[in-house]
């Protein structure tokens, strides 16, 4: 009898972590399938970081917000709501403390840091791009060399945004996605 209810016990783990495990999968894939498809242009960044995983470290050109209210804290989230340009690329519409019911516009909560020169700064969540084991050294390098300040290049993040949920897609390095380009 007392094995009959580890076992029972046991069976209930397993499908509550398998349910789990599907809701996140399901939620992305939504959001991959149904959101709104942003571009954000990506900025140069420290180019060597020994404890960093087979990933690209991305930093964006979208990482302040004008204001003159000094009543930010660092550490606290706040709504980042986006607009986008006629070429796709992401804009800030406006940053909130609170979730605004009457705006139409996609958010994401962004975690605040800094506030000096008049600029409240903050960091995108989405700022690792994971890639296969045997590719991101040679991607982290092409996206370093693209993007050096004072080059015209084009790189930017391609990000599914739907109601507050992100997902980082792709990277593309003038006109190719950062996967294929490696492949050369």
């Amino acid at each position: 009898m007392k094995k009959t209810y580890i076992y029972l016990l046991f069976g209930l783990m397993v499908i509550a972590q398998i349910v789990a495990s599907a809701q996140i999968v399901y939620k992305h894939e939504t959001v991959i399938n149904s959101g709104n498809v942003y571009k954000f242009t990506t900025a140069p960044i420290d180019p060597s970081d020994p404890f960093r995983g087979k990933y690209i470290v991305l930093d964006f050109d979208i990482n302040s917000f004008p204001t003159t209210d000094e009543d930010w804290n660092y550490g606290e989230k706040a709504y980042l709501y986006l607009g986008k340009n006629a070429n796709g690329y992401a804009y800030i519409d406006t940053l909130s403390k609170t979730k605004l019911a009457n705006n139409p516009n996609d958010y994401i909560l962004v975690e605040l840091g800094s506030h000096y020169n008049g600029k409240i700064h903050f960091d995108l969540p989405f700022d690792t791009y994971y890639m296969e084991e045997s590719k991101a050294y040679d991607a982290e390098l092409l996206y370093r060399e693209n993007n050096r300040r004072g080059e015209a290049q084009e790189v930017y993040a391609v990000v599914h945004i739907q109601e507050g949920t992100h997902v980082l897609t792709d990277v593309v390095v003038n006109g190719i996605s950062i996967k294929d380009a490696v492949k050369k």
